[in-house]
C-alpha cells in the first residue's frame, strides 16, 4: 500500500480546504470587534439581499433550532467549585470576547460570503472587560456569567501524602512564583469542515479536520438534537492539531448551515480567525512554598497555581479538566513526603481554553523544575546535583507516587548523565569566567521531566475509551481501524509497524483506514495515542494472530506450534517448502474451501473469521486510580548566550536525551522531539498573545505572534534510552508532549545561569529580548543602589 508520506507528498492529500462537492454553499462568520458587550441590535437585511446569499445564521437561530453546547467534564459532584455555563455555539444577547462570532453567513461562494458578512450591522453596548486572572478573582470584577456567584469557574485543592509533616522536618523553606505567557500552537492548517444534511434520511455527514471524530459526533449530535447514530463524522487529512482541533462549536454553525439550507456547506478557518477565536493555552501564574533539608533532599510543596481560561472551558473546550494534571504533576520523577497544591481557573474576557501540547502537566513540572534550580542556587549545589539527590532509582519500579500515579519504568539518572555528557557541561563551566572576561554571558540550563501519557479521567469526555479492528480481506490485505486520527504524529506509520511486527506480514500489505466516528474512542489526545490506541491495535493483531496459527495450521496440515509467520509468509518450521501466503490464506479461509475446510472445533468456537475488534485499558488505573499508563522520560540540557545589551538569547548547544520504552519507529519519534523542542523554544523566547486594555488581541499574526522558524531552530542532538513500559501492549510510552515541557524550561533556566552576575531569577515567560534587557536595567540600577 502506498504509505502517508509518499501519498501527501505527489499531492495526493485531500485536507478541509481541499473538500469540494456539487452546489457547495460557503460559510463565513461575523466577529464581534469587542471583548465584552451586550447585543443592542443585529440586522441581517442587507446581507440577505447580496446575489447569492443563502441565508443569515445569528445567535436567534442558534437558540431556536439548536441546544446549548453538552458540557464536556462535570466535577460538581466532588464537592469541588466546578461552575457549568449555558452557552450556545453563537451567543444571542451578549459577546464575551474579542472575535466571538454574532453571525455566520451563508452563500454560493466564499468571496459573496465575505462581501455580505461586512454588511451585517451590529450594534454593541461595551461593558467593562476582565483582563487577567488575577484581576477576575477580585470582589469587584466584572462578571462574565451572570447566574455565576463571580468569575471563578473552578478550585480544586489536593493533598499528597503527608504536607504537614513535610514542612515540620524541613531545615528551611523557599517561596516561589512563576508566570507563564498566553500562547497558542500554530499547525499547518486552520480547522475546516463540510457538513451535508440529508433531509429524506434525517442524517447528518462531515468531513473535515477532525481530532477527534467520535467525541465531534457525540458534541455535535447533542448540539442538534439528533440521535449519533444518524451523525457520521469523518476525519480527512489533517494539516497538524496539537490538540487544537478536538473541540468542536464552530462546527455546529455549519452543520445547522446545511440542515437549514439543504446543501453541501463549507467552512474553512482564516489563520487571523484560529489565533483569535481558537484555542489558547499556558496563562498561568504560580505561587507556593517548597520545604526541603539542608542537604538538598526535598520534603514537601504547598502551592497555588491560577489558570486564565477565557471564557468557560467546559463547553467550547475540555481545558478546565487540564487543571487536575497541572496540580498531580508537581511531583516530577521525585521523591517527596507531602504535598497541598490547589487550581483555580477564572473565566476572563479571552478565548477559550483547550487543549495545546502539555495539558496542564506541563505547568506543574515546569513550576517544580524552576523551583529545584532556586533551591540547588541557594544550596551551592549544581542543578544536576539536586536532582541526582531526589530521583526515583531505576530498582524502585513500578514506583507509586504521592498522587496516586504509578510509574511504570525509567532510568532518571541515566538519562540525565547521558545528556549532561553530550553538552559537555563540565567543560562550559570551566570557561564561564573566561567567558566573562570576554565579556560573553554564556549559561546552562539542566531540566528533567516526565509525561504522564494515555489519559483516564472519570467524569468527563476523557474517561479511557478506544477501538480497534484488524481485518484480513479477502484478497489478503491487512486493514487497520481506530480513533487515532493521523494528525502528523506518525499514527499511520506505527500502526503499520506494530500489525506487521505481530502478523509477520508484509508493511507494504497493511492498510491503515482514516479515522471515522464508526470507531469508538477519545482519538490522540494527551499522548494516548501509543498508550491506548496503539495497545488496542496490538492487542487485535495478537488475537488475529491466533486465529491466523490456528487457519493456516489446518490448512498446511501441521502443528500450530511448529508455525511461522514472517515475510509475508506463513509456513512450518518442520516444512518451510510448504508456505502460504496471506492472500493464499485468505482465499482459503473465506472461500476455496472456506469454513467448511476447517477443523469443527474452530468453527464451534466462532474462531474462523479473519476479523478482530476489540478495547483495551490501563491496567493500572482500575487499582491505583491513576490517571494515567506511561510516564516517559526527558533531560535536557542547554547552552546559551546572552546579549546584554539587546537581551536576545543565542542558542549554542541543545542535548536532548528522550526514554519512551520500546521505540516503534525512531524517525517517528525524532520528528516528535524536534518539532515539540522547538515549539518549547519558541514560548520561552517570543511567542505571546497580548491583548490591550480593551481585550482586543494584539498578536493575531505571524507577524506580531513570533514562532521560530527553521531559521532560527538550534541544532539539536538527540539520544534515546529504552526501558519498556510494562503496562502498554508494545512496550512503548506516549511521548508526544515531553519536548515542549523541557524545552521551554531550559531555556529559560540557561539565561538564568548566564545572568547569574546580575542575581536575575528569570521565573516569567517568554524571556524577549525586551523584556531581558529591562530585567538587566533594574538589576543594575538596585546593584548601584546598593552600594
Amino acid at each position: 500500500m502506498e504509505n502517508r508520506e509518499t501519498r501527501l507528498i505527489s499531492g495526493k492529500g485531500q485536507y478541509a480546504d481541499d473538500l469540494d462537492f456539487p452546489g457547495m454553499a460557503h460559510l463565513v462568520f461575523v466577529g464581534s470587534p469587542h471583548a465584552h458587550a451586550v447585543i443592542k441590535r443585529l440586522e441581517v437585511d442587507k446581507a440577505l439581499k447580496v446575489p447569492g446569499v443563502l441565508t443569515v445564521i445569528t445567535g436567534q437561530e442558534m437558540v431556536k433550532y439548536t441546544n446549548p453546547l453538552p458540557v464536556q467534564a462535570n466535577f460538581k459532584s466532588k464537592g469541588w467549585t466546578w461552575r457549568l455555563a449555558h452557552v450556545y455555539a453563537m451567543p444571542k444577547d451578549k459577546v464575551r470576547w474579542y472575535g466571538e462570532p454574532v453571525a455566520a453567513v451563508v452563500a454560493e461562494d466564499e468571496k459573496t460570503a465575505r462581501k455580505a458578512a461586512d454588511l451585517v450591522e451590529v450594534e454593541y453596548e461595551p461593558l467593562a472587560v476582565t483582563g487577567n486572572a488575577l484581576e477576575a478573582l477580585e470582589p469587584d470584577a466584572p462578571k462574565l456569567y451572570d447566574d455565576w456567584e463571580d468569575n471563578k469557574q473552578v478550585h480544586l485543592k489536593f493533598d499528597f501524602g503527608e504536607p504537614e509533616t513535610a514542612f515540620e522536618e524541613a531545615d528551611q523553606v523557599m517561596h516561589i512564583k512563576t508566570r507563564e505567557g498566553r500562547v497558542t500552537g500554530l499547525p499547518i492548517e486552520g480547522r475546516g469542515c463540510v457538513a451535508n444534511y440529508n433531509l429524506k434520511k434525517d442524517t447528518l455527514e462531515m468531513w473535515g479536520s477532525f481530532q477527534t471524530p467520535y467525541l465531534a459526533r457525540h458534541n455535535i449530535a447533542a448540539t442538534l438534537g439528533m440521535p449519533e447514530v444518524k451523525v457520521k463524522i469523518n476525519a480527512v487529512d489533517i494539516g497538524g492539531a496539537f490538540g487544537l482541533k478536538i473541540h468542536a462549536w464552530k462546527e455546529n454553525v455549519v452543520a445547522l448551515a446545511s440542515k437549514l439550507t439543504g446543501r453541501h456547506v463549507k467552512w474553512f478557518e482564516p489563520q487571523k480567525d484560529f489565533i483569535v477565536t481558537g484555542p489558547h493555552q499556558r496563562d498561568v501564574f504560580w505561587e507556593g512554598d517548597v520545604a526541603f533539608k539542608n542537604d538538598g533532599t526535598l520534603l514537601g510543596v504547598k502551592a497555588t497555581v491560577t489558570h486564565d481560561l477565557g471564557v468557560e472551558s467546559t463547553n467550547k473546550g475540555i481545558a478546565a479538566l487540564s487543571i487536575f494534571p497541572a496540580c498531580s504533576a508537581v511531583p516530577n520523577m521525585y521523591r517527596w513526603k507531602g504535598m497541598h497544591i490547589e487550581g483555580v481557573g477564572a473565566a476572563t474576557n479571552k478565548s477559550f481554553y483547550c487543549a495545546y501540547r502539555g495539558y496542564g502537566k506541563d505547568k506543574g513540572i515546569k513550576f517544580i523544575e524552576h523551583a529545584l534550580n532556586q533551591i540547588a542556587r541557594k544550596l551551592g549545589m549544581t542543578p544536576e546535583a539536586i536532582r541526582l539527590k531526589n530521583y526515583i532509582q531505576p530498582d524502585e519500579f513500578p514506583y507509586h507516587q504521592i498522587n496516586s500515579y504509578v510509574y511504570d519504568s525509567g532510568d532518571y539518572p541515566g538519562t540525565l548523565k547521558k545528556a549532561l555528557d553530550m553538552a559537555n557541561v563540565d567543560e562550559v563551566r570551566a570557561k564561564k569566567e573566561q567567558y566573562l572576561k570576554e565579556g560573553k554571558y554564556i549559561g546552562v540550563g539542566v531540566i528533567s521531566a516526565i509525561e504522564p501519557a494515555g489519559v483516564a479521567v472519570p467524569n468527563c469526555q476523557m474517561g479511557g475509551i478506544t477501538q480497534a479492528r484488524v481485518q484480513i480481506t479477502a484478497d489478503g490485505t491487512i486493514e487497520v481501524h481506530s480513533d487515532r486520527t493521523e494528525i502528523g504524529q506518525g499514527s499511520e506509520a506505527s500502526h503499520a509497524i506494530i500489525v506487521s511486527n505481530i502478523l509477520g506480514c508484509n508493511r507494504e500489505d497493511v492498510l491503515v483506514k482514516p479515522v471515522t466516528s464508526d470507531y469508538i474512542g477519545q482519538g490522540p489526545l494527551s499522548s494516548r495515542g501509543a498508550v491506548y490506541p496503539a495497545s488496542a491495535v496490538a492487542k487485535a493483531a495478537k488475537i488475529l494472530k491466533k486465529k491466523v496459527s490456528q487457519c493456516a495450521a489446518a490448512f498446511l496440515k501441521v502443528d500450530e506450534a511448529s508455525l511461522v509467520m514472517e515475510g509475508g509468509l506463513i509456513f512450518s518450521s518442520n516444512n518451510p517448502d510448504e508456505k502460504l501466503t496471506y492472500k493464499e490464506l485468505a482465499e482459503k479461509s473465506y472461500f476455496f474451501p472456506g469454513p467448511r475446510g476447517l477443523p469443527p472445533e474452530i468453527l464451534k468456537n466462532h474462531d474462523h473469521l479473519l476479523d478482530v475488534t476489540t478495547t483495551w485499558y490501563s491496567p493500572t488505573t482500575p487499582d491505583s486510580g491513576s490517571s494515567y499508563t506511561s510516564f516517559c522520560t526527558s533531560a535536557d540540557v542547554a547552552v546559551v548566550e546572552v546579549d546584554i545589551d539587546t537581551g536576545a538569547t543565542k542558542i549554542i548547544k541543545y542535548a536532548h536525551v528522550h526514554d519512551a520504552g520500546t521505540i516503534i519507529d525512531k524517525q517517528i519519534v525524532d520528528g516528535q522531539i524536534h518539532g515539540g523542542i522547538v515549539q518549547g523554544i519558541g514560548e520561552a523566547l517570543s511567542e505571546r498573545l497580548d491583548y490591550n486594555e480593551k481585550g482586543q488581541l494584539m498578536t493575531s499574526s505571524f507577524s506580531t505572534y513570533l514562532i521560530p522558524t527553521a531559521v532560527e531552530a538550534p541544532d539539536i542532538e538527540v539520544a534515546h534510552l529504552e526501558t519498556p513500559s510494562p503496562f502498554t501492549e508494545t512496550g512503548s510510552k506516549g511521548m508526544g508532549e515531553a519536548p515542549i515541557i523541557g524545552s521551554k524550561a531550559v531555556i529559560l533556566a540557561a539565561i538564568e545561569d548566564a545572568l547569574t552576575p546580575f542575581n536575575i531569577e528569570v521565573n516569567e515567560s517568554p524571556a524577549t529580548p525586551e523584556r531581558v534587557r529591562s530585567w538587566i536595567v533594574a538589576a543594575r540600577k538596585e546593584q548601584e543602589e546598593s552600594k
